[in-house]
């Protein structure tokens, strides 16, 4: 089949190039990226990929439109800002294909929503929540794209698993077991247990394990004094290591060999490993029945006011053994079945064909 001239615009945190970023390697389609720092990250932890920097200032719509047909991006706003004027000023209906950056439990509660042409999906879980949030009534199309991220680190794990050992190496004690907390950042549902814990996590088990903080890029952009003020205090003890600039999440994943988090889709990826889970509950809410705490149910949640170093060493062996089901079950319903490279392309670009046949 011809496929329609396609881009992609990044102008989001690095992060995203786990996600759209692979894409845009498997699709063969070029990625746009505004900011310099993401642009350098992209060259160094994807080769592969075909992208360029441009300022977003120099970002033309008249470029955009004489030269493409279909805009692929992770921010939900784009259709709603671009769409319109482009229609307007050049006569021209141009299409939006919508990454998602990451498989969470958030967005449930959600209100506000802005149409969309083409919205893809990793699986049944993401399915279900667009159409909880009432999401779904403005979407045109669903694409279930299975989860294409972790088969692409697979093929490349040698790439990345140096770049990994690199950066980490000589920071881990190789006789400590890594443990990688991963807080998510104050979002409209569920607050990060990063100001609450991670001091605690620290002082508690540092002697004992290897200590991986992924931080979340919105944490360092809305919390900045607060954040920094931790990682200045405990930036230089060995074994704890505050991860940033490292957009690559399954090579870190897999140095690991038990999750601590809260919300973060992160733990969704970490599922794939079936190694033990824990979280932790900010609001001290019963989670039990409650959209935002599904990923819980894959592991066990730390209590407050414990003794965590007491505590993982109680629960680590049932941990691991008592819910490797569970974590099989959720990941089957998060992600599916994987999806061959070009399979997935024809869906997504078939699925814009018909999108377009409707509007």
């Amino acid at each position: 089949m011809s496929y329609p001239r396609s881009i992609a615009i990044l102008t989001g945190p690095d992060t995203y190039l786990d996600h759209i970023g692979v894409l845009c390697t498997i699709l063969q389609i070029p990625l746009i990226i505004t900011e310099v720092e993401t642009f350098n990250a992209a060259k160094e932890f994807y080769p592969q990929l075909d992208a360029h920097h441009v300022e977003i200032v120099d970002l033309s719509l008249s470029f955009l439109a004489e030269n493409f047909d279909v805009i692929f991006q992770s921010g939900r706003f784009w259709n709603l800002e671009l769409g319109s004027v482009i229609e307007l000023l050049y006569k021209k209906k141009m299409r939006f294909v919508f990454c998602p950056h990451g498989n969470s439990d958030k967005g449930y509660s959600f209100k506000i929503h802005t149409t969309q042409d083409v919205s893809l999906v990793y699986g049944e879980h993401m399915l279900s929540l667009l159409e909880m949030s009432k999401a779904l009534d403005y979407i045109t199309s669903t694409v279930k794209t299975g989860n294409y991220r972790l088969p692409f680190y697979l093929q490349n794990k040698k790439f990345y698993d140096d770049a990994a050992k690199k950066r980490l190496q000589e920071l881990l004690c190789p006789e400590k077991r890594t443990i990688l907390y991963a807080p998510t950042w104050h979002d409209g549902e569920n607050p990060s247990s990063f100001f609450s814990s991670c001091e605690k996590m620290i002082s508690s088990l540092n002697e004992e394990y290897n200590l991986i903080i992924k931080l979340h890029p919105f944490l360092e952009h809305f919390h900045p004094a607060e954040t920094y003020s931790v990682l200045s205090h405990y930036e230089n003890i060995k074994g704890t290591i505050f991860l940033t600039k490292f957009p690559a999440i399954y090579p870190i994943l897999s140095l690991s060999d038990l999750y601590v988090g809260d919300f973060s889709s992160i733990g969704y990826d970490f599922l794939a490993f079936d190694r033990p889970m824990f979280f932790f509950n900010p609001l001290e809410k019963n989670a039990a029945n409650t959209p935002g705490y599904f990923l819980h149910q894959c592991g066990i949640e730390i209590p407050s006011n414990v003794d965590l170093k007491e505590f993982l060493a109680l629960n680590l062996s049932s941990c691991k053994t008592d819910y490797r089901e569970k974590r099989k079950e959720i990941y089957n319903y998060a992600f599916g079945k994987e999806k061959e490279s070009d399979q997935l392309k024809n869906e997504i670009f078939e699925s814009l064909q018909e999108t377009c046949k409707k509007k």
